[in-house]
């Protein structure tokens, strides 16, 4: 979507209902809403989502929306600590039915369904990679290209894991889960290798976006190939 139709999205705000939470771990949270009217948007960007029900001081936060477009409602996932923020424990307080503001969806984190992808996904980062695989399954018919996910978690957890295994069998996706830093380097360089004119697509930590980057530049993979998203939640 084009520079004007970001700002269009985040000057329009839209009503959206909370109708359930998820725990999907000890510190992990996933959120999800109703809209009040028929929202378009990409699958992979993000928005901004303002608390309503009470008044906090920083009572908006960036998050890339879970949900495929094709979903009917807008999903997010997010860690919660055991001494959360002002605005996720807002998040957590919040009852069936009340409503939060959102801005956007916008964004250039998407991909183009007719160029090999490689999503790389760190933690809580899978979050813009969970709709951008369950857009390719629901739009299989439209999906020209081939993606690949990798996605590491040291400790072993991977969100939305039982679902994304369900994907594995999609002729268009490929998914590998990895513990090991080491593991996923050594198969970026293989992809990197077969794959001259693939696309990538990072969502993680900081350091991680950063030496993932680095590896591609070393792989000789074009920078503009390369793509990090920025506003993930944490």
């Amino acid at each position: 979507m084009s520079l004007f139709s970001d700002l269009k999205a985040v000057l329009t705000p839209k009503e959206i209902i909370f109708k359930e939470v998820i725990q999907e771990s000890e510190d992990v949270y996933t959120f999800l809403f109703d809209t009040c009217e028929p929202l378009n948007w990409k699958a992979g960007q993000h928005g901004a989502f303002v608390v309503k029900h009470t008044k906090i001081k920083k009572g908006t936060r960036p998050f890339s929306i879970a949900s495929s477009p094709l979903e009917n409602e807008i999903m997010i996932s997010t860690k919660i600590g055991k001494e959360p923020s002002a605005y996720k424990k807002a998040l957590l307080e919040m009852n069936i039915g009340m409503k939060m503001i959102l801005r956007g969806p916008m964004g250039g984190f998407h991909i183009d369904p007719t160029k090999a992808t490689c999503l790389i996904a760190g933690g809580i980062g899978i979050t813009p990679f969970r709709s951008i695989i369950k857009d390719v399954v629901m739009r299989e018919k439209d999906f020209k290209g081939k993606i690949n996910l990798l996605y590491i978690n040291r400790t072993g957890k991977f969100l939305y894991e039982n679902e994304l295994k369900t994907f594995i069998n999609d002729d268009h996706i490929q998914i590998e889960f990895f513990t090991d830093n080491g593991e996923l380097t050594k198969r970026i360089k293989e992809i990197a290798f077969n794959n001259k004119d693939i696309k990538y697509y990072l969502a993680g930590p900081k350091l991680m976006n950063n030496s993932i980057k680095s590896t591609l530049l070393g792989q000789s993979v074009n920078k503009k190939s390369i793509r990090i998203d920025t506003f993930l939640g944490y």
